[in-house]
């Protein structure tokens, strides 16, 4: 009888403990294991940064109060040892595309990042990984646009937390928490090249595009250029980088079509551009022997379609836009030899026709 009453007053602090075993817990941003104390040298570094990030840009998805955990290298390309911290920024959109600010204290999702080691030393050509987590709370949503600068612990404690150091590099880390209410829609705001008229290759495109959704999108597509006489002389990808415009933003993506005979060139001299007593860079024209037939002359039309998705699928849009090509040089020497081709013809038909009227 006693043992049964045991049992019985035991049981519901029995089930309740199982009962909370279960019970989700609310998602927290994980506490970063404190970084190792760095000994770091008094003396400034000899040479200024020269770092190399892989990959160069990480795109995430994960759903409200779900953590996600990724990874990048950081590569010391210089021959001495660097102290360094990851300091999270945010990229916003600006006039040409995204910008690097400060986060200020209203950015909470700055608070949900943490890294495996925010200090670090990289050894000389060493690549050091790091692992990140970002914890976004049940109630995020969309997008979340980072921006992951590495800078020297040196420089920060010189300048400031908050100061960007120029030549330091940065990751841009675009999260999205999915969400029922995204909306994705882009349009081509400009579609023109730097000039209307060339006197050789290179043709240079400029395409603006507007982001009028609520989360990024990095849209693909080509153009397609068109002679006088034929279709696709050649296809260009229009944003061959797979860059991403943020919501409310535009961005502009170029393409250059050098694919000639005749094409203009940056003039350089031991590896460097070489520019002219005002400044301006110079320009020199290579001929390409092997591309003969590949002449450019005449008026040409681009065929700008991009494809972006919406959600539930891919939509494309359009823009066209022509241009000329006049290499009035090569036409001009053409011409002349053309007209002593057709002198000297008219000088031998006649000495002929006259030679046989004096045997008459």
């Amino acid at each position: 009888m006693k043992k049964v009453l045991v049992l019985f007053l035991f049981l519901p602090f029995l089930l309740i403990t199982i009962a909370l075993s279960f019970a989700p817990s609310p998602v927290r941003a994980q506490v970063p294991s404190p970084s190792p104390k760095l000994d770091i040298p008094d003396e400034a570094p000899p040479t200024g940064v020269n770092m190399t990030l892989s990959p160069v840009f990480l795109n995430l998805s994960t759903d409200p109060g779900k953590a996600i955990t990724s990874q990048f290298r950081v590569t010391n390309n210089n021959n001495f040892s660097e102290y360094l911290e990851v300091v999270v920024r945010k990229f916003v959109s600006g006039d040409q595309g995204p910008v690097i600010q400060d986060v200020s204290e209203e950015d909470e999702f700055a608070d949900w990042v943490s890294f495996s080691e925010k200090q670090f030393q990289a050894s000389p050509n060493q690549t050091k990984t790091i692992r990140f987590t970002i914890s976004p709370p049940e109630e995020a949503s969309l997008g979340y646009y980072y921006s992951f600068v590495i800078q020297r612990i040196t420089d920060i404690q010189a300048t400031g937390q908050g100061a960007a150091i120029a030549g330091a590099p940065a990751l841009p880390v675009l999260l999205e928490v999915k969400s029922p209410n995204a909306k994705r829609e882009i349009q081509i705001v400009d579609f023109k090249t730097d000039k209307p008229f060339y006197e050789y290759l290179p043709s240079n495109f400029i395409i603006t595009v507007k982001n009028s959704g609520n989360v990024h999108i990095a849209p693909s597509g080509d153009i397609f250029i068109d002679s006088m006489f034929n279709k696709d002389v050649s296809i260009l990808p229009a944003n061959k980088g797979r860059g991403n415009i943020l919501p409310n933003g535009q961005r502009e993506f170029t393409a250059s079509w050098d694919d000639g005979f005749a094409v203009r060139t940056i003039k350089t001299k031991d590896g460097k551009e070489v520019r002219n007593a005002k400044g301006e860079i110079e320009y020199e024209t290579s001929y390409d022997f092997s591309k003969a037939n590949k002449f450019r002359v005449g008026r040409y039309t681009a065929n700008l379609i991009m494809v972006y998705d919406n959600g539930e699928r891919d939509i494309p849009i359009e823009a066209k836009i022509s241009f000329w090509v006049i290499p009035w040089k090569i036409l001009l020497v053409g011409g002349v030899i053309l007209i002593f081709a057709l002198i000297g013809l008219k000088a031998t038909v006649f000495n002929s026709l006259l030679g046989l009227l004096r045997r008459k």
